[in-house]
């Protein structure tokens, strides 16, 4: 399985803003057995993004498998010539529908989180997914094809949540949209609760703030491990797993 995280934050409405991506490694055969871990995200460095996946770990080029791990820093590779986050996602999805078989698709989840910023300064965060929908904790009605890439952030989530005008950088409101995939029952869980005790500590005058882009990225990580340790210790299915990588994109 997987737990995959996106966050936008806004300090200066749009005008300042920080983004990080994180990832376990854990990956889970479909009969729900493990026995590795692989590399779930990776930088899209000429885009200043960054993309992860989640669900499906095997892509079938030529009709047979390989790790999506090994398979996606060589499409990356492939789009140095691709001038913005869309045009990667909408080149991404067309490359996955040649390789990946549709019986496939229709039994499990698929998805990719894209981010990176725009020539303007302007955080983007596009999704790339195989379902229909979320039922409490679990994805269902899955697709034999992936959707159209869906501009989640400045498409929709940065005027609900933060008033954008759509045009102004400085007409959005200041805070954090998370974005969450794969098995983020850890993450309803514990992430808020986990901040709920920084917050307290913080306040003694030997516990340090977190002061840099840097120290915030390992402070995502640290979260991120506690949850993996509660999957290791009390989980019949130990689908989360260190090691964990995060991506800061200041």
């Amino acid at each position: 399985m997987t737990l995959i995280l996106n966050e936008i934050h806004l300090l200066k409405g749009l005008e300042n803003t920080m983004m990080i991506a994180a990832a376990d490694r854990r990956i889970s055969n479909p009969d729900g057995s493990y026995n590795s871990t692989r590399r779930k995200l990776f930088p899209i460095r000429h885009l200043k993004g960054a993309i992860s996946y989640f669900g499906l770990a095997y892509v079938y080029p030529k009709g047979k498998a390989q790790y999506m791990s090994d398979w996606l820093p060589t499409f990356i590779g492939s789009q140095a010539g691709a001038p913005d986050i869309e045009t990667f996602c909408r080149n991404l999805r067309d490359a996955l529908l040649t390789i990946m078989q549709k019986d496939v698709l229709k039994k499990y989840a698929s998805g990719f989180h894209v981010c990176g910023y725009r020539e303007d300064g302007l955080p983007e965060f596009w999704s790339l997914m195989n379902m229909g929908g979320l039922e409490g904790f679990r994805h269902v009605n899955f697709k034999e094809e992936y959707g159209e890439p869906s501009p989640d952030f400045l498409g929709r989530d940065a005027r609900q949540s933060f008033d954008w005008d759509g045009v102004n950088p400085s007409s959005a409101k200041n805070g954090i949209f998370t974005y969450r995939n794969g098995d983020f029952r850890g993450h309803v869980a514990a992430w808020d609760a986990l901040d709920n005790i920084f917050s307290t500590l913080i306040q003694f005058d030997d516990f340090k703030q977190l002061r840099t882009a840097r120290e915030y990225g390992e402070y995502v990580k640290f979260k991120f491990e506690i949850i993996a340790y509660f999957y290791k210790k009390m989980a019949n299915k130990v689908i989360i797993a260190r090691p964990i990588d995060v991506i800061v994109l200041p």
